[in-house]
């Protein structure tokens, strides 16, 4: 008999089931898009509260303004009734925010305001797809707005920056289509020859 010992087995290595959640993800082919959109429809309700002395209300036009972040692949027909979507629901969450942070200053009713308001739109989303960014921008600005000092009366001027910023997103988003009015259908079809190029050139494993 063998007076060898046995070698020891190397105990398996697992992965952690974060590492996919932390990876990061490969950006956008359109991501100069939205970040260019949300510039540009951030900076003309801004100016114009710059130049009226009230820039302490930009707070309630970059809830408008961020909805410039949506929509920007999906066909133009598609992306205006998005956009609209995105901008009555950023305004429902809006209103719900400031008439709670008007009535109540308790920190753990607004906590919970908050998070019924996030669990709403994170279902909203998935079951939209709306996205990116998803329910990201909506949780970000309805919970920073529960916590601003408000009453009942400047509520309804608080929505109507909020409606007009929107309105500035939804023609930034659309702007596009004049000049070309098939470009995200182009983008797509780019993306799957692409796609169809790469797995014809992929080397078979025997």
């Amino acid at each position: 008999m063998s007076s060898t010992p046995p070698t020891p087995r190397t105990p398996a290595v697992h992965r952690l089931p974060l590492a996919g959640v932390l990876r990061l993800n490969k950006p956008s082919d359109v991501w100069l898009k939205p970040a260019t959109s949300v510039v540009v429809a951030t900076a003309i309700p801004n100016m114009a509260l710059l130049a009226l002395g009230r820039l302490d209300l930009a707070m309630y036009t970059m809830a408008g303004s961020l909805c410039a972040l949506y929509g920007h692949n999906l066909p133009y027909a598609a992306r205006a009734r998005a956009l609209a979507w995105v901008v009555a629901g950023m305004l429902a969450s809006i209103t719900v925010a400031l008439v709670s942070a008007s009535l109540t200053s308790s920190a753990a009713v607004l906590v919970a305001i908050g998070a019924l308001l996030a669990a709403v739109q994170k279902t909203l989303c998935d079951a939209t797809r709306i996205g990116p960014p998803g329910p990201l921008i909506f949780t970000f600005i309805s919970s920073a707005t529960l916590f601003a000092p408000q009453t009942l009366g400047q509520v309804p001027g608080h929505l109507a920056l909020t409606l007009a910023a929107g309105a500035v997103s939804w023609i930034v988003g659309m702007a596009p289509a004049v000049v070309r009015p098939h470009g995200p259908e182009r983008r797509a079809t780019a993306r799957a020859l692409n796609a169809a190029a790469a797995y014809v050139e992929r080397p078979e494993h025997a």
